[in-house]
């Protein structure tokens, strides 16, 4: 009894509902995200699809257009839903956001501030990561930017009682305290490390996106220069997709290489007595010939082998 109600439940699930964002694949693979609406019809390269046809069947059917062209309708992805959300900033894009909730730490429960939504692109992600136990809140300082992101969030995530949007500049002050996680996405992240300080509780993750290396460089000098963050880590993430046919196997010729960087830090719990100075390096030793602690991600040991020795216990 209990396995015929979970199937009839995946049943109704599959369903397409009236107002709800689909995405229609033709024999390409391009996508055209639209929306259902109930007596209306959708547009594709000119031709209708009337969306009454699409409203009640399963996702992953297959619709015509008047032309004649048949389609494949899904719900999209979040990596399928950024590219086209509407925007006036650009988002930060699914292959940085992926790692960033990873390096980040965030997931359900936590209680993390997000500075600059932009079109929400982000602030998607994480209202997904922090699910209903968790809590959002998002500062944004333009009225424009937060309109976007508010009608965003309403149209592609639904009913977000959990989310709080600030029209407020964050360099003026974080209202929160006792904060698990913070994401920044502005140009001067460096800036707002005594606000974030304030903010986060000890022991949580700050991680800032820039697009630049210039603004990597300026923000770890600061963060290493705070007597509040350590274990500084900084990189970027490259994604190229590859073609798969009947007689050929290769990369795609298009790229999308470099969007930005991810610089994580963590909130230290010693701050308030004074940092306490970790062992200090042999003298003339080359991971810290530039004066700077070797950054965490070097050593991290991608083969899956046994550590460097200098990592082993002693």
């Amino acid at each position: 009894m209990s396995a015929s109600r979970d199937d009839a439940a995946g049943a109704e699930r599959c369903l397409l509902r009236d107002r709800e964002p689909v995405v229609l694949l033709d024999r390409k693979g391009r996508s055209y995200l639209r929306t259902l609406k109930q007596g209306r019809r959708m547009s594709v390269r000119g031709a209708a699809v009337p969306c009454d046809e699409v409203i009640g069947r399963p996702e992953g059917s297959t619709v015509a257009s008047a032309s004649g062209e048949f389609l494949l309708v899904l719900r999209p992805t979040y990596a399928q839903l950024i590219p086209s959300l509407p925007r006036q900033a650009q988002p930060i894009y699914p292959k940085d956001v992926g790692p960033l909730l990873l390096w980040g730490d965030i997931g359900p429960g936590h209680v993390v501030v997000e500075v600059g939504t932009g079109p929400a692109a982000l602030t998607l992600a994480l209202l997904r990561a922090v699910g209903p136990t968790g809590r959002l809140v998002s500062y944004e300082v333009r009225d424009d930017f937060a309109a976007i992101a508010r009608d965003n969030v309403a149209r592609f995530h639904g009913p977000s009682p959990n989310w709080i949007l600030r029209v407020a500049d964050a360099f003026s002050g974080i209202g929160e305290r006792d904060v698990d996680r913070m994401v920044v996405d502005v140009a001067e992240p460096w800036r707002l490390l005594d606000r974030a300080a304030e903010a986060l509780r000890p022991g949580a993750v700050l991680t800032a996106f820039v697009p630049t290396a210039l603004q990597v460089k300026s923000h770890v000098d600061g963060l290493v220069a705070h007597a509040c963050f350590g274990a500084v880590e900084a990189f970027e993430t490259l994604l190229r997709f590859w073609h798969v046919g009947p007689r050929s196997l290769r990369p795609e010729h298009r790229m999308v290489a470099h969007t930005g960087f991810l610089v994580v830090a963590r909130r230290l719990a010693d701050a308030a007595e004074g940092r306490s100075e970790l062992t200090p390096p042999r003298p003339y030793s080359t991971e810290e010939s530039d004066g700077y602690p070797r950054i965490a991600g070097s050593t991290h040991d991608d083969e899956g082998g046994d550590p460097p020795e200098d990592l082993e216990d002693d």
